[in-house]
């Protein structure tokens, strides 16, 4: 799968959850998350639990630089993630783990996410979902306008994932 993702730092949840709500986006709910990130090279693997039922293994490729890109990813959902945890950090190690509360929105292929992360603070994450090749050409167009809606600054748009940001922070 391919998305196109944009992350930003946001001092106040309560106006992204007023752009939020000029969108009209459906409010999916609140999700527990915990990453643990493995280390590899190239791309990144994490195991995710989210609200401790379920659990997927993630593989995922982008770029770390400022502003929106793309992200080439592969999901599976795992049914034993403790011993999947153990061996991938056997093989691997660990690299780091993030645990957040991500506020799920969805908005026509877009989802939206208010994030508190431990140790990190408070962000919001724009994951538009490209199935198509036209939804992939039109993806830069939207991504505009929700930049628009939520009022982001270039300042706050952030360049690293949470998982390079706890890395600096140890």
């Amino acid at each position: 799968m391919k998305n196109f993702e944009l992350k930003v730092k946001c001092k106040d949840h309560k106006a992204a959850l007023a752009a939020v709500k000029l969108l009209n986006a459906d409010y999916e709910g609140i999700l527990k998350q915990r990453d643990v990130y493995f280390k590899i090279s190239p791309g990144r693997l994490k195991l995710r639990s989210i609200n401790n039922s379920v659990h997927q293994l993630i593989y995922y490729k982008r770029s770390n630089r400022a502003g929106a890109k793309f992200s080439n990813y592969f999901i599976e959902d795992i049914h034993h993630p403790e011993i999947v945890e153990k061996i991938l950090r056997e093989i691997y190690g660990i690299r780091t783990i993030v645990s957040k509360s991500r506020k799920l929105y969805l908005w026509q292929n877009v989802r939206i996410h208010i994030d508190s992360v431990n140790k990190l603070g408070k962000f919001i994450e724009f994951e538009i979902v490209c199935r198509t090749r036209k939804q992939e050409n039109e993806s830069a167009e939207k991504m505009k306008y929700l930049k628009g809606i939520f009022n982001i600054n270039k300042v706050n748009v952030l360049r690293s994932s949470y998982s390079d940001m706890m890395m600096n922070k140890i």
